[in-house]
């Protein structure tokens, strides 16, 4: 069974102009992930970009080698 993740935050650092999204997962409230989001992001449009960050968080890590020290 996938797993379920809620969006529990989206916030605006306007000094930085950015903004952020926030995810908690509902089977294990431990499990967070933060990703950045376009900047002024609204509640209306907080599901597509959240979606996004998402896949492009995915796609980076895909692509990321993994070095030991």
């Amino acid at each position: 069974m996938p797993s379920k993740m809620t969006i529990s935050h989206l916030s605006h650092d306007i000094g930085l102009k950015k903004s952020f999204v926030s995810f908690v997962w509902a089977d294990d409230p431990s499990k967070r992930l933060g990703l950045e989001v376009p900047y002024g992001t609204s509640l209306a449009d907080v599901e597509t970009a959240a979606e996004k960050a998402i896949s492009d968080f995915v796609g980076e890590l895909q692509a990321a080698r993994i070095d030991l020290p």
